[in-house]
């Protein structure tokens, strides 16, 4: 499916029935990262929302730069242009960030929050200096050293060894990433806002799910954000590196339907006393 939002045309899948959940993708990633979940939140009744980024994916690749905001914006008026007040929402890596910004801006829209393999700090200078770096290289003509170097970070030490049908699948999906896409992307991610003061003022539901063997993002960044809001909860799965929910599909689908059943019940429970009152 396709939707012109902000002028862009951006590409969704849009399953199922009851109540949403909007799966965001990370960089520099698409939609497909979540079809091991796809399926299976349909079966359990929720309607499922899996957005391409602008610039990602299926989604057009538009004539100038973005910001983490910009692809708050969109996913807030994708929601509105599918007729959906307010979802939960799953965001990983770099769709943690932009779960962030809709907490910030649009906490109104999101029902329930679920970090996978997301930070909230920014970067500090010497990772500042490394994104740009690899911005360099992309503009230097350099895009196979930078693919390679983007993949061995998703997969982490030694995961194209381990599983090396999702490492060969991960390439395939890089190969087809537009240049500027992965600049704008390393851009945004470079610059994107520290929230550690802020988190304390997000008061939905928030699962945080990290990997003890991601080398990316460390998994003390989930601990920290899962402590930081309110009503936090922070799993961390064992032998399992960045790529949390294709490297451990089963169990994080679990993880994530019981945390979405919780949201579930709690709505039905305040609908249910609304209309007693």
């Amino acid at each position: 499916m396709q939707a012109t939002i902000h002028g862009i045309s951006l590409a969704y899948d849009d399953f199922g029935a009851g109540p949403a959940v909007v799966l965001v993708h990370g960089f520099p990633l698409d939609r497909r990262m979540w079809q091991p979940q796809t399926a299976e939140l349909v079966r359990s009744g929720y309607r499922v929302i899996v957005p391409d980024l602008r610039g990602f994916g299926e989604s057009q690749v538009p004539a100038k730069g973005w910001t983490l905001g910009h692809l708050a914006a969109d996913l807030v008026a994708l929601l509105g242009y599918l007729g959906i007040g307010r979802a939960a929402f799953c965001g990983f890596g770099m769709g943690g960030s932009i779960l962030l910004q809709l907490l910030e801006k649009h906490p109104d829209k999101v029902a329930g929050a679920c970090f996978v393999s997301s930070r909230v700090r920014t970067d500090d200078i010497l990772e500042k200096v490394r994104r740009s770096e690899l911005v360099d290289k992309l503009a230097a003509g350099n895009r196979e050293e930078v693919l390679a170097v983007l993949s061995s970070e998703l997969l982490g030490e030694g995961g194209g060894t381990r599983r090396p049908e999702l490492a060969a699948t991960l390439r395939e999906w890089l190969e087809l990433v537009d240049t500027r896409s992965l600049i704008w992307g390393l851009q945004a991610i470079r610059d994107r806002k520290d929230h550690s003061l802020g988190i304390r003022e997000f008061f939905q539901p928030t699962l945080v799910i990290s990997g003890d063997r991601d080398t990316l993002v460390n998994p003390e960044h989930g601990e920290q954000l899962a402590k930081g809001v309110p009503l936090g909860i922070g799993l961390e799965f064992a032998e399992t590196g960045h790529l949390v929910n294709l490297e451990q599909p089963e169990q994080f689908n679990a993880c994530l339907l019981d945390f979405l059943g919780d949201i579930r019940q709690k709505r039905r429970k305040r609908v249910e006393l609304k209309d007693v009152a």
